[in-house]
């Protein structure tokens, strides 16, 4: 006993020498400092009951001036929280992607959570294995950016966890969606087209399932039947699912070989876009002065090409940091929601008037 007792004294010496040498406090040191009590510092930190504002102001002053560092992975433990969120991506070939993560992430560390980038490259199994992390309490909830327009299976996971759809999202679910008005922003930027004079505008989209292939589709229709222009299905190519460039340099060369070739085309990403320009080089046709071509996003690439592309540009990061906060919500309890969030026309170097019929 005199071993054990002689033992604690040297623990709880040892625990003083750190607080003064490393200046490491106590939440008991908080609330001494803040004439206030333990209980009241807590509520304050996890913001979890009612504290009057100048009794808030004076608690988080002391945690200031003593630094102290609350134990998250203890508090964690008590609320069995992981702190993890989780971030579905189809893939990471497709720099669309960087920004909104971006904003997840910035969003998550300021609210005290980390996140891990799951790449399911659209297949089951590797999404089964993201979800089982949720399953198993390892992660508190998820936002996906991979989800297709008839994904049955998201329902089950949102009315089990907290889930949060970016970008893409099962139309007519039940689930929180962010995103910006697909359908609205292709009609837009068709007219646009139109406005300068383009008659022959094809459209170049991706094999997928995704409800903003679908959406960017009808809103380019919807442009061409409200102008009195005939939609040619000649006039509709596909790059592979991915977006990826080499499939949308493939597509655009189908359109670039018809006798009667477009002088504009419509593209649903700005890597596609780019792939566009670059198969129009290949073949000798000018951009902007004999093909208009388009993108949609504005990814950091629309400026590093000649042209600098035209383009309908999406708030990449603010997109993460709003799924980011609506899923905060989502675990504190909140209802479902869906946000629109503002798109954008960028007028560049490849758009120009049509030169003639």
């Amino acid at each position: 006993m005199e071993f054990f007792n002689d033992k604690m004294k040297s623990i709880t010496f040892y625990r003083i020498w750190l607080r003064e040498e490393h200046r490491l406090s106590t939440i008991a040191d908080v609330a001494r400092a803040a004439g206030v009590s333990v209980a009241t510092v807590s509520r304050v930190i996890n913001q979890n009951g009612p504290v009057a504002p100048e009794t808030a102001q004076r608690v988080r002053a002391a945690i200031e001036e003593y630094d102290y560092q609350p134990n998250a992975w203890g508090r964690s433990l008590r609320r069995q929280e992981s702190r993890m969120l989780l971030i579905f991506v189809p893939n990471i070939s497709n720099p669309y992607y960087s920004r909104i993560v971006s904003g997840i992430e910035e969003t998550a560390r300021g609210n005290g959570y980390n996140t891990m980038l799951c790449i399911t490259d659209m297949k089951r199994k590797r999404t089964d294995d993201f979800v089982n992390l949720l399953r198993s309490g390892q992660a508190d909830g998820a936002i996906m950016l991979d989800v297709t327009r008839d994904n049955k299976a998201l329902a089950q996971i949102a009315a089990r966890y907290p889930v949060v759809q970016c970008c893409e999202f099962v139309e007519h679910g039940q689930m929180s969606h962010v995103s910006i008005d697909n359908f609205a922003a292709a009609r837009q930027m068709v007219e646009y087209l139109i406005s300068i004079g383009h008659r022959r505008i094809a459209f170049l989209g991706a094999d997928n399932r995704f409800i903003s292939s679908e959406k960017r589709r009808q809103g380019y229709e919807m442009a061409l039947q409200e102008a009195g222009i005939p939609c040619r299905s000649d006039y509709i190519a596909s790059a592979d699912a991915n977006y990826n460039f080499q499939s949308g340099v493939r597509a655009a060369g189908r359109l670039l070989s018809l006798q009667d070739r477009p002088t504009a085309i419509f593209c649903v990403a700005d890597i596609l876009a780019i792939g566009a320009i670059h198969a129009a080089q290949e073949k000798g046709i000018a951009v902007p002065e004999q093909l208009t071509v388009t993108g949609f996003d504005d990814v950091e690439y629309a400026t590093m090409f000649t042209p600098k592309l035209t383009t309908l540009a999406q708030p990449g990061r603010l997109l993460g940091r709003t799924a980011c906060e609506m899923l905060l919500r989502r675990i504190d309890g909140a209802p479902v929601e869906h946000i629109y969030l503002e798109h954008q026309i960028i007028l560049r170097d490849s758009s120009a008037p049509c030169a003639g019929e």
